[in-house]
């Protein structure tokens, strides 16, 4: 009786086991789906900017790209200003 009762306990745990690693794959298959789609989303965005593009920094700032080079980009503030920018740090071109 005692051995059949350890035997049910192994049997659960097994079966436990099982589950957690089916939801953890399914987990990550739809995550690395959705990280691919998001990463090719901003490679696009960052090479398909353009001067005079109006575009949301990461940390929430707006402006006009005013100049590009290959890593850096020149972002015409509200009030004239301009602000080097890393060209990565772009989240979003705004379409007016």
């Amino acid at each position: 009786m005692a051995f059949n009762m350890w035997q049910n306990i192994l049997y659960t745990s097994i079966a436990i086991i099982i589950i957690i690693i089916v939801t953890l794959g399914i987990f990550y298959l739809v995550n690395m789906k959705n990280l691919k789609a998001q990463k090719a989303h901003f490679k696009d965005l960052h090479q398909n900017l353009k001067v005079g593009d109006r575009v949301l920094v990461l940390n929430g700032i707006y402006g006009e790209v005013a100049k590009i080079s290959d890593e850096i980009i020149d972002l015409r503030l509200k009030s004239g200003q301009l602000m080097e920018v890393s060209r990565y740090s772009i989240s979003k071109i705004i379409k007016d």
